[in-house]
């Protein structure tokens, strides 16, 4: 939970909009917002964090703690096409 609210601040944006940024990096596709409005409750209600949203956030704390230069749109998949193979590995952008 606490790796949320850290990712979240880092990026200057919502727990929510993390949480749909996570879901789009992770499964390549964006969530319905029911799905995500259900999931971001029961995070708010019992801290409950999905492994792929946590794993998103303590990326982003990761790259910021490695001075790298971190943006939500370094975080984001550019192609939305549902996925049809394994996960691809996500690279991410380091500017002097």
């Amino acid at each position: 939970m606490r790796a949320i609210e850290r990712a979240a601040s880092l990026l200057n944006v919502s727990e929510y909009r993390l949480f749909n940024e996570a879901h789009l990096a992770w499964f390549g596709d964006r969530a319905e917002q029911h799905e995500v409005t259900e999931l971001f409750t029961l995070f708010m209600m019992y801290g409950e964090v999905p492994e792929w949203a946590d794993n998103y956030a303590k990326s982003v704390i990761q790259d910021v703690k490695a001075n790298r230069y971190v943006s939500l749109n370094s975080f984001c998949l550019l192609n939305l096409a549902p996925r049809t193979e394994d996960k691809a590995d996500i690279s991410f952008s380091i500017m002097p």
